[in-house]
């Protein structure tokens, strides 16, 4: 596991959602509640595409231990066409009868208090916030997709979920790709490390090509097309900088030690990566810092592009590149073999419920989903953009205390 946040021991009447006293935290076997595989770790998904059914089986193939006991989605046809993946590839782990499998707007709140452990939360990132709440106070460990939110009202809502999830020992794992990449963990350490001398500034800039659509369907009205091409509706997904963007946000936020920003202003300029189509392209935005380093965002996405990304941090010494992951044009954090982030943040998760050590995203999550909303709203006016424009408190968009990473 490429880092470990904020981190508190699991006890077994924690993992079902309450607090316990400490005699009874030291009668517990070191292991944590599922030591050793010896017990069956339930999962539901909420929310059937592509990315919850993927993220269910990377957690299955994290541990043998863990089942797929509950879920649901929109639309029944997806949970249909998600319960045969997972029947054909998990066979008897695949342990979800006809009962506990769940359509409509409802579905997640039924996943969600099925019999399970843990839960994926895994719909368009507009129905997060209530699914979050709602898993947090049902005593469910979570792994939550990214965005967090759409707005700053949703961010503001998860937020209001951390204190009860850390009380009652809840892991929350978020679907932030960069963060369990080795090779970036590793060359960011090395930036933290001083490699770079003292940092200026960094670039998180991108273009490609538009979502795929669905075509409508005869039967479908225009809201459940709207609904099924979720990610190219803002409304449903927070539109490029959020649903998209969000994770070059967030790494370019954790080069710079996961500090947040204090105003966004667009640039006059534009992205500066090569396009072979002669049409506006979105606005670069200066997200800037109270010592005078700043952040560079751009997102181009639409048809004609060609599909590239800038990624860099430069320093007084030099520029490195999260891309390459070059330092000073010195190579750092190659891994040794081949990985999937994604696969490894679904297996901290269930690291984490075997080890009994409580893993924390909530609030890096929130902070980069914030971060992007302001990008959003400073691309679209001419004006330097603060978090009070958006309702957005700023002391809880900082981290309780300094995250730890572990690059090993």
């Amino acid at each position: 596991m490429p880092y470990r946040a904020h981190r508190r021991r699991i006890t077994r009447r924690s993992f079902v959602g309450g607090s316990v006293v400490a005699a009874t935290v030291a009668a517990l076997p070191r292991g944590g509640v599922f030591a050793a595989g010896s017990d069956t770790i339930r999962f539901g998904v909420v929310g059937c595409g592509g990315r919850g059914t993927g993220a269910a089986l990377q957690a299955a193939a994290a541990d043998r231990g863990v089942v797929i006991s509950a879920i649901g989605g929109l639309f029944s046809d997806e949970v249909a066409a998600s319960a045969e993946r997972l029947t054909a590839a998990l066979g008897h782990r695949f342990d979800c009868p006809a009962g506990r499998r769940f359509a409509g707007f409802d579905a997640g709140s039924a996943v969600i208090h099925a019999d399970i452990d843990a839960v994926i939360l895994a719909t368009p990132p507009h129905l997060r916030p209530g699914h979050v709440a709602a898993a947090v106070a049902a005593g469910r460990h979570i792994y939550c997709e990214t965005p967090a939110a759409v707005d700053s009202a949703g961010v503001s809502g998860i937020l209001a979920s951390s204190a009860e999830a850390a009380s009652r020992g809840l892991s929350i794992v978020s679907g932030l790709r960069w963060r369990r990449d080795r090779a970036t963990a590793s060359t960011i350490a090395r930036i933290h490390a001083g490699d770079l001398g003292r940092v200026l500034g960094a670039t998180a800039i991108a273009q490609a090509a538009p979502p795929s659509q669905r075509s409508p369907h005869p039967g479908w009205s225009t809201h459940e097309t709207r609904l099924r091409n979720w990610i190219s509706e803002e409304q449903f997904s927070g539109g490029a900088y959020v649903e998209h963007h969000v994770h070059a946000i967030d790494r370019a936020l954790w080069s710079l030690g996961d500090e947040r920003p204090v105003m966004a202003v667009a640039l006059q300029t534009t992205a500066p990566l090569p396009a072979p189509v002669a049409t506006p392209r979105s606005p670069t935005v200066r997200l800037l810092f109270s010592d005078g380093r700043w952040i560079d965002v751009g997102i181009d996405r639409r048809s004609g592009v060609e599909t590239g990304c800038s990624a860099t941090v430069r320093g007084t010494s030099g520029t490195a590149d999260l891309v390459e992951h070059t330092i000073a044009g010195r190579t750092v954090g190659v891994p040794i073999r081949p990985e999937d982030p994604l696969a490894n943040a679904a297996a901290a998760l269930v690291g984490s419920l075997r080890g009994g050590e409580r893993i924390d995203d909530l609030s890096i999550l929130c902070r980069s989903t914030a971060t992007a909303t302001l990008v959003r709203t400073a691309a679209r006016t001419p004006h330097p953009v603060r978090w009070i424009d958006l309702g957005i408190p700023e002391p809880i968009l900082q981290p309780s205390r300094p995250v730890q990473w572990d690059v090993g």
